[in-house]
């Protein structure tokens, strides 16, 4: 479009200020000539898609012939004018022709030859105009037309070195942008070997880990005999710590399968009343025997999304146990339910130690904790709310928090409110 509003605004003057049938026909030479551009353009990136090879190089010719035939017609067109001008300083087509060998240097350096030959044709011209001048009126060296001739001399030397520090530039950055291919490759093929590698290790874990577990429970039936009260503490550590790494070994492999955009859902209509009830069933003894008290809110509101059941309760359940961890024997965690307007809000409060300001996004990375150090209070991988965003995000919902600094938390999961269908009178009744 830039190309073709300076050539329509050339063609514009030559036709007011010398002539108009030779406006018109030049700027229509033009016109055919980048038409044709377009076309072999296009041709040799459909030809590139498909691979055929031999036909690039055909219409890679074609638009070396046409550059030729364009710059051929430009260079004709100012030529024309000059000639017009008389033997005189020639400003206007002088002018035209710089724009016009700037304008290839700055669009055309991709493809060298293409801006040789411009830039060849583009020279003689230069050139031609005022050696044509001094050749005629056999000007004397001190005369404005022999001026003129190192001033197009010096011009030339502009051009060229333009020519130079784009095609530099082009090469330079042809070189990063391979390099960085490069790297990108080098990156994804690591990235999918990592994961290979922990959804293999995560695999391996789960049977003896099943094994593990199984064991524990029949231990703990007493099937293998009576155990002494220091035989079931040790046996209660072991059965916590084999719960923790399933969870750690489930943790990862979400992450898998949500890197690879392979996650399962589930998705229904969820009533949130009925699992934050199941929610608090699940929780409220693991709770309690933590020194913490777990409250229900009370009424629930009726209200429903659509959800993946399970995972949402899961979500929830980690919710919970990352409000134990972090706050204190006897204080209270919340579990609410609220409207607000076309969305729903499930929510859990503690009134722990509080997150500072600014940490969003430690919060929900994978593999991070506010507490970082070796000595940290509250253990975890620090994958739990990282899945939990990502997991809400692919069921269309999404978690916030907000925290006053030593006096609590609140973890707030919204949906968007699922319209149920209004009871009949005769339902209602019943």
């Amino acid at each position: 479009m830039q190309r073709q509003t300076i050539f329509v605004a050339t063609a514009i003057l030559a036709a007011i200020y010398f002539d108009l049938w030779i406006a018109v026909y030049c700027l229509a030479l033009i016109q055919v000539t980048e038409v044709f551009d377009i076309y072999l353009a296009r041709r040799v990136q459909e030809d590139e898609r498909t691979g055929v090879l031999r036909r690039v190089a055909i219409h890679y010719y074609g638009l070396l012939l046409n550059t030729v035939l364009n710059a051929t017609a430009i260079c004709y067109f100012i030529f024309t004018i000059a000639k017009q001008e008389g033997h005189t300083t020639h400003f206007t087509p002088m002018f035209f022709l710089f724009a016009a060998a700037l304008f290839a240097a700055m669009n055309n350096h991709q493809v060298l030859a293409f801006i040789g030959v411009r830039l060849v044709i583009y020279a003689g011209t230069f050139l031609a105009i005022p050696i044509l001048d001094i050749v005629e009126t056999d000007a004397a060296l001190l005369s404005p037309i022999w001026l003129e001739m190192f001033t197009v001399i010096f011009v030339l030397f502009f051009i060229i070195d333009s020519s130079l520090v784009y095609i530099r530039l082009y090469r330079n950055n042809l070189e990063q942008m391979e390099t960085l291919k490069e790297e990108k490759e080098k990156a994804t093929s690591a990235l999918i070997a990592k994961s290979r590698f922990l959804s293999t290790i995560s695999h391996e874990l789960r049977t003896p880990l099943t094994s593990v577990s199984g064991a524990i429970a029949l231990l703990d039936s007493g099937a293998m005999g009576e155990l002494s009260p220091h035989q079931k503490r040790t046996l209660e550590i072991a059965r916590k710590n084999a719960v923790n790494l399933s969870q750690l070994v489930g943790d990862v492999l979400d992450v898998q399968s949500l890197e690879a955009d392979e996650l399962l859902l589930n998705m229904d209509t969820v009533l949130c009343p009925a699992v934050l009830k199941s929610t608090y069933d699940a929780n409220v003894a693991a709770v309690e025997s933590q020194d913490r008290k777990l409250e229900l809110q009370d009424p629930l509101p009726e209200v429903a999304i659509t959800a993946d059941k399970k995972r949402l309760e899961r979500i929830l359940s980690g919710l919970i146990s990352n409000a134990v961890k972090f706050s204190s024997s006897g204080t209270t965690i919340l579990i609410g339910l609220a409207e607000r307007g076309d969305q729903v809000e499930l929510t859990v409060t503690d009134e722990g130690e509080g997150i500072p300001e600014g940490q969003e996004e430690v919060v929900f990375s994978s593999f991070s904790q506010l507490d970082a150090t070796d000595v940290r209070k509250a253990g975890g991988t620090g994958l739990g709310l990282f899945l939990a965003r990502a997991v809400l995000e692919k069921m269309d919902g999404s978690i916030r928090y907000d925290s006053v600094l030593g006096s609590g938390t609140t973890f707030t999961i919204t949906f968007d409110k699922l319209n149920l269908p209004k009871k009949s009178p005769t339902n209602a009744a019943v």
